[in-house]
Formats: structure tokens, sequence, C-alpha cells
């Protein structure tokens, strides 16, 4: 399942992104569409992750695993599960994760 979380943090946000990449979440993905290759980039403020036991709730705990530690709170959040989507690509944020795999918008 590939779920997404948007979160806004007291502080230390670069450090929380780093923490939930260090989990597994991405800040990007590519899409194969025809000949072109495509990198979306998320917003600062998202970050996504799939896997068989990923659901909302769990990407919930990881974000709260990762704002404890960092000593931060987290203002609001909301984890959704990713099915069919469309988007624009945007320029990269800092962190440089990304998964390559063809998908239909």
């Amino acid at each position: 399942m590939n779920v997404m979380i948007c979160f806004e943090v007291s502080g230390k946000q670069e450090q929380v992104r780093e923490q939930l990449a260090s989990m597994g979440y991405m800040s990007s993905w590519r899409i194969v569409r025809g000949r072109d290759e495509l990198t979306f980039n998320l917003p600062s403020t998202a970050m996504w992750r799939k896997g068989e036991n990923m659901s909302p709730a769990k990407a919930k705990e990881d974000l709260k695993k990762a704002t404890s530690q960092l000593k931060v709170k987290t203002l609001r959040a909301v984890a959704v599960v990713v099915g069919k989507w469309d988007g624009m690509t945007g320029d990269s944020q800092s962190i440089e994760s990304s998964v390559s795999e063809a998908a239909e918008a």
C-alpha cells in the first residue's frame, strides 16, 4: 500500500524529514511515460512510503516517533492511502529519496 503523510511541525522540519527518510519515507518518485522518465517531487511538508504493512495509522505513528525523538511538536498531520493521482513534477527538496517505477496517473 502507498501512503502519503502531510505534516506541520513546531520546528526542525528538515530533521523530521531526515528521520522519516531513515524509516523508508521518500519525497519523490519516478515514472516512465512512453519514452519520458519524470520525477515528481512532493511539497516539503509531505512524504510517502510503500510497503505491505503500511497504513495511514502506521505513518502517523512514525511521524510521532520522529518528532518525539527530536523533541518537537506535531502541529497537524494527515495520512492517506494513495491510489490514482495526478501532479506536477516541481523542484526537489534537500532529501533526494526517490523510487523508479511505471505508474498511471
